[in-house]
């Protein structure tokens, strides 16, 4: 890629200010540092009129399921002969499974102290269901958004891709089984690392990816 087009490329610098963010935040977490914002959020979403049902079909949504959700995304791409890009899907998806699990054993940090509607065991931070959807819907609105489909379902991939983690990230916090903070980190990782695939795929010319859409940049912004 030309040093001009780099410095020019959107999803650089996305995927650079999300890794410093997650890095900074990593940092206060392993140092043991009380985040105010994390009894105080996590108070209110659970105090949310919202049936259970709902936030556990949510957290459905960022559980194993992602996992014959990935297998078809990348599957889709090598039937259709696009075999790089199906080797960066796959490399993403797995990497940011094994990334989560590693930092969780680094951080060790336990689990929130009150009482969990859907118990969890494991160590809290960063929320795995949370990364991991992030970077695998966040990977279906991507590619949806930069392949010939028709308008119809390119939008509602597209919504998909951004409101199923934020869904999923919340629905941790309302069945006190993360910190807030466990639930931004995975936002952060997960989006640094769409936009790092997106660097990848558009410098193999995988699939075109072109600037990120208004939408999305807004999205990240206010998380």
């Amino acid at each position: 890629m030309d040093p001009s087009t780099v410095r020019r490329d959107p999803w650089i610098w996305l995927a650079l200010a999300c890794a410093v963010g997650f890095l900074l935040l990593t940092i206060l977490v392993g140092s043991g540092v009380d985040l105010a914002f994390d009894d105080a959020f996590s108070t209110a979403m659970r105090g949310l009129p919202v049936p259970l049902g709902f936030w556990e079909a949510c957290t459905f949504a960022g559980g194993a399921i992602l996992i014959p959700i990935g297998v078809m995304l990348t599957a889709s791409a090598a039937l259709t002969r696009h075999a790089r890009l199906a080797v960066i899907l796959a490399v993403v998806l797995v990497g940011s499974t094994l990334f989560t699990d590693l930092l969780k054993d680094l951080v060790a940090r336990p689990r929130p102290p009150w009482e969990a509607l859907a118990p969890e065991v494991g160590f809290s931070y960063p929320s795995g269901h949370t990364l991991e959807s992030t970077v695998t819907y966040g990977l279906i609105a991507l590619v949806a958004w930069r392949t010939p489909l028709s308008r119809l379902p390119t939008l509602v991939l597209l919504a998909i891709g951004l409101a199923i983690p934020h869904l999923v990230g919340l629905s941790r916090i309302a069945l006190g089984v993360h910190y807030p903070s466990d639930v931004l980190a995975g936002w952060l990782g997960g989006v640094a690392m769409v936009a790092l695939g997106a660097v990848v795929i558009r410098a193999t010319g995988a699939i075109a990816v072109g600037p990120i859409p208004t939408a999305v940049t807004v999205a990240v912004s206010n998380d």
